[in-house]
């Protein structure tokens, strides 16, 4: 009698060392089906030695796995982006490369990005200095949209409605030598929608409603979730916007304007606990059926 032991691929997760709700679901999911593994970004050692590059986490290498999930947030990405550098040396699968946590985590790069490619984006600035800015306000039109480089579920959002609100605003970022990124303000009921992409494929997708008095629609924000059944237009443009940034696993987040979805925010990073709740779907089985799939 001849016993075949089938052995699981392996699978490793990097996050910060504070697992997320999301990266607890995925990693509870993942051991179903692989040997899954988790290394904290801050505690990752990178070694550039006799031509070779070593990745390691307490001594041991990371490389000897079938494919690896980043979970990289704002706060790590310049840590993130030296890990997957050095990832980008081996034939590992991935989700993306070390040059989409440059493009995806930098919203003003993104813009450029999408545009360049026809992606519908609201109007968008960037400035640093005082000068420049005062010269921009004088030619807007209010309301407009205020955000920090580095913010993320709706924190570092500002909705400005007059000049004198956004020389105060500007003077407050300039005193942290901030950069300014300035957005369109887009005529809206307080709804955006996510759809979270893995590759040519929708896995899911909500709509996230801002409360009463409240702009910004994130959850985190007070907003509420639903589920929501997306346009063909939109699954499109969610789609084509993840192949441009070269996510395979991408969430993108939409306004509806009066000229047709309007992408606001794309993210390599996206937590998926209130796309569950909203749709009462597995997303987790779902990202992990994907990565089964490459793997195949």
């Amino acid at each position: 009698m001849v016993i075949l032991m089938l052995h699981k691929k392996k699978l490793l997760v990097i996050g910060p060392k504070a697992k997320s709700a999301t990266t607890k679901l995925i990693l509870e999911e993942s051991a179903k089906v692989f040997d899954v593994s988790f290394a904290p970004i801050q505690d990752i050692t990178l070694t550039v030695a006799n031509n070779k590059i070593k990745i390691e986490y307490e001594g041991k290498d990371l490389t000897k796995i079938d494919y690896l999930l980043p979970k990289i947030d704002g706060r790590r990405k310049d840590y993130g982006f030296q890990i997957m550098n050095a990832f980008d040396a081996y034939p590992i699968k991935k989700p993306y490369s070390a040059a989409t946590v440059l493009v995806a985590h930098d919203k003003f790069i993104t813009a450029v990005t999408l545009a360049r490619c026809g992606i519908p984006t609201p109007i968008t600035y960037l400035l640093k200095s005082k000068d420049g800015t005062e010269a921009l306000i004088d030619k807007v039109k209010f309301p407009l949209m205020v955000k920090l480089m580095s913010g993320s579920g709706g924190v570092g959002i500002m909705y400005v409605d007059n000049k004198e609100a956004m020389r105060t605003i500007i003077a407050s970022m300039g005193v942290l030598n901030q950069q300014i990124l300035i957005q369109e303000f887009i005529e809206n009921p307080g709804e955006d929608i996510r759809i979270l992409v893995a590759e040519d494929t929708v896995i899911g997708a909500y709509k996230r409603v801002a409360k009463k008095g409240e702009k910004r629609a994130n959850i985190k924000s007070g907003g509420t979730a639903e589920r929501y059944e997306p346009t063909e237009e939109m699954n499109r443009i969610a789609i084509k916007t993840a192949k441009v940034l070269h996510a395979d696993i991408c969430a993108i987040d939409l306004l509806e304007s009066k000229s047709g979805p309007v992408v606001i925010e794309a993210n390599i990073n996206p937590g998926i606990r209130g796309m569950m709740d909203a749709t009462n779907i597995n997303i987790a089985k779902r990202i992990i059926d994907y990565l089964e799939s490459k793997m195949e």
